[in-house]
């Protein structure tokens, strides 16, 4: 009789996803990833079931690839599967939902330390905890590439309430921004200006608050909520670009909106090293940009940036006296810049 192989350790430094396998691995990470009551199956079956309020569901996906969207010689596993929760989260808040729960799929070298998918697991557990602490994860996938990727699906419950879309902005209304504008831009900025000077970038990631911003992004979800509340006619997520994002809601709209630049400053003055031109072309705060009735009150954590000036058959989006619609700038994945 041949003896029992006794397997792997999953929690070993030196063992490998590929030496595990995936039904190992899969069970090493399960026990790190959180529950919600509104799970009434979770992973382990060919699919979840969750059980919502009504039947309007929101839904969104994202993905997030080793090289043009992540750096493992910048971000620990655990930034990036915070950065993931994040990023998908405020796509869902940004419609003025709440998040229930999230299918993650992982792709990855067979060579890949299982300590690595270790860590992206407590990251996405992180994650959750601080963002959106009544979700869960349902379930997901583990397959093989030839990078580290993530595919994230996201689900949220408008819990009776309209949808808040990027359509919706109306001559006269307000413009506001929830969170910070330009942080993630600065440190990637910063994370370049390092070139390959290892400590000089782990100095960076370990102190530096705009650095961090851009790794594990602290993403004021809360507000997305808040704002539908509040009665916004318009909201979307700043995940590209305070002006690329602007020009999408203020051509769904059919209008033009002005930028204030005085008060820009002023949003940024608190973070040095941020420019203005960080808070108008730079992305990944995952900030909201609202658009509030004139006779609203603004939630608090909300800053008038602008205005809805008028109804446009050719949107532009201005600050006095300049058109900066098309200017160049903003997240594009097939554009030529360097991997963040």
């Amino acid at each position: 009789m041949s003896e029992a192989v006794e397997s792997p350790d999953a929690t070993s430094p030196s063992v490998s996803v590929g030496e595990l396998g995936e039904s190992a691995a899969l069970q090493a990470i399960f026990p790190l990833l959180p529950g919600a009551p509104s799970t009434v199956l979770g992973p382990g079956d060919d699919a979840a079931i969750i059980s919502l309020s009504e039947a309007q569901v929101v839904i969104s996906c994202d993905m997030m690839m080793e090289g043009p969207d992540f750096r493992l010689d910048w971000s620990t596993p655990v930034m990036v599967g915070r950065k993931a929760i994040a990023s998908n989260a405020a796509d869902i808040a940004a419609m003025g939902a709440h998040v229930v729960t999230y299918e993650i799929a992982v792709a990855t070298p067979a060579h890949t330390p299982m300590s690595t998918l270790l860590d992206l697991a407590r990251g996405f557990a992180q994650g959750i905890s601080e963002l959106t602490p009544e979700a869960s994860i349902a379930g997901g996938d583990l397959s093989r590439a030839p990078v580290l990727s993530l595919a994230v699906t996201v689900l949220g419950d408008m819990r009776g309430r309209a949808p808040v879309t990027r359509s919706g902005a109306q001559p006269g209304d307000v413009m506001a921004v929830g969170g910070p504008l330009g942080l993630s831009a600065a440190g990637l900025r910063l994370l370049l200006g390092a070139g390959d000077d290892s400590r000089q970038i782990a100095q960076l990631v370990a102190e530096n608050e705009l650095v961090h911003q851009h790794l594990a992004p602290q993403a004021p979800i809360a507000l997305g909520p808040i704002a539908a509340e509040a009665g916004a006619h318009a909201m979307m997520d700043i995940s590209d670009g305070l002006v690329l994002d602007a020009t999408r809601m203020a051509r769904a709209s059919g209008v033009d909106i002005e930028l204030d630049i005085d008060t820009l400053s002023t949003v940024i003055a608190a973070y040095p090293g941020v420019t203005l031109e960080d808070a108008l072309f730079g992305g990944e705060d995952h900030s909201f940009l609202v658009a509030f009735p004139s006779h609203q009150s603004i939630p608090e954590g909300f800053t008038p940036i602008g205005v809805v000036t008028r109804a446009s058959t050719a949107p532009e989006v201005t600050v006095p006296g300049r058109d900066i619609s098309h200017e160049r700038g903003g997240w594009d994945p097939f554009s030529p810049a360097t991997a963040t």
